[in-house]
């Protein structure tokens, strides 16, 4: 008997002890990978905010050199958050908070430290909120703030930001306008590019950025078509106007890199209308030339983080570095840019990047203003723009799914489709 109660005393002295060590259960869901992130600033375009909430350990956000500084997530809809993991690059906080939101302008801070020791923290919270924010009000080294990652643990998350866009259907995303009502602005003062007119969502919220670059020759009347569909589905939309007619691909991507640039700065200013609502995320789609600017804009500038290059050119180049999603659009009767001699050959090359081909009937111009089948065009960029801009999963199968049959098996409507599925 003593034996007995000797080894239960064990058993129940090594179960407390197993307990006691065993570190915090980590919450149901991650909540922020992928989802819009916007911060205070960046110390330059390779360290994006967006990198803080891509799941990827070896690409980071780090801010400029100086307090107080924030990266904020938008979770999509009103969550309970439990848990906030941060995995410190060497430039760490000392002091900083955690604070929720649920409008993104009142803050209630849920946790608040000001002996911060950098490495991987985890750290158990209770609050709510739709935003989520790690506050920086005192850097650990000379340097800024830089985060490897930053995870929002808990329930209740939604899956796309929201902001009154209801379930997609082929109809309503084959119409001319998607759901919500859009405005024009036109940029007062571009820098680094020609012109810019913004079309963008009148409701509230904030959304992804996206670039139009029109192609040789090409003004903003070439992508004019697109703007309005992308807005009305929830992305505030530049379209751009180049410095010259004959800007080559190279200068066509610097300039989609300054519109960006420049549509960031406009949300994050006060006295314009679209004050507010962008959320950091940036895209870019191109005709021809201005495709070729797509391609080097994802290859050169880490806050884009999707590209839809339409009928592309761009001679000698090399985009087997690119990583970001892509969807290339082609003519089949192209005698400028055929598919063979740039697209698909980029296509084979990108072996990191998620991918998209799609070929359609019609010459050099199907993807401009006037030309091509719009209904189907729109519906494939809006889906892919809103599955990798705001990483909502309910437009994946109208790319890689059942609701895409229809269009992948129509001979007179798509030549060739080529893709990466299951994304």
């Amino acid at each position: 008997m003593t034996a007995l109660i000797a080894l239960v005393t064990t058993i129940g002295l090594a179960l407390t002890l197993l307990t006691a060590a065993a570190p915090p259960a980590a919450a149901a869901d991650l909540l922020s990978q992928g989802k819009p992130v916007t911060s205070s600033s960046t110390e330059n375009a390779s360290t994006p905010a967006s990198a803080a909430v891509d799941g990827n350990t070896a690409t980071r956000w780090s801010s400029t050199f100086s307090d107080p500084q924030w990266l904020r997530v938008d979770l999509g809809t009103t969550a309970t958050i439990s848990q906030v993991v941060l995995r410190w690059e060497a430039a760490y906080a000392r002091a900083f908070q955690i604070q929720t939101s649920d409008n993104g302008t009142a803050w209630t801070t849920i946790y608040s430290t000001t002996t911060g020791t950098g490495g991987v923290q985890t750290l158990d919270v209770n609050g709510s909120g739709r935003y989520v924010r790690v506050n920086g009000t005192q850097r650990g080294t000379a340097y800024g703030y830089s985060l490897w990652e930053f995870q929002v643990y808990g329930s209740g998350g939604g899956t796309s930001p929201g902001n009154g866009i209801p379930d997609p259907t082929t109809a309503s995303l084959e119409a001319t306008n998607g759901p919500l009502t859009t405005a024009t602005y036109t940029v007062p003062n571009p820098s680094g590019y020609g012109s810019g007119t913004v079309t963008y969502p009148t409701a509230r919220g904030s959304y992804p950025g996206v670039v139009l670059m029109p192609g040789y020759q090409g003004t903003q009347q070439n992508l004019q078509w697109l703007a309005p569909r992308l807005a009305s589905w929830g992305f505030v939309v530049i379209n751009v106007g180049t410095n010259t007619l004959t800007d080559d691909p190279e200068s066509r991507g610097r300039q989609i890199t300054a519109a960006g640039t420049q549509l960031l700065a406009l949300g994050n200013a006060t006295g314009n209308p679209i004050s507010g609502k962008l959320n950091g995320t940036l895209g870019a789609t191109g005709h021809s030339m201005g495709g070729g600017g797509v391609m080097a804009a994802l290859r050169d500038d880490a806050r884009f983080r999707a590209g839809v290059p339409t009928a592309p050119y761009h001679p000698n180049a090399n985009f087997s570095g690119v990583t970001e999603p892509t969807f290339f659009m082609t003519c089949q009767s192209d005698p400028v840019a055929h598919g063979n001699s740039y697209a698909v050959p980029w296509y084979n090359s990108m072996s990191q990047a998620e991918k998209l081909y799609i070929e359609v009937p019609g010459d050099h111009l199907c993807p401009m203003t006037g030309y091509g089948n719009k209904d189907k065009q729109g519906k494939w960029i809006v889906s892919f723009f809103s599955l990798w801009l705001r990483a909502d999963t309910r437009f994946s199968p109208f790319l890689c799914g059942p609701a895409r049959e229809a269009d992948k098996n129509n001979t007179s409507l798509v030549t060739r489709w080529m893709d990466t599925c299951q994304f």
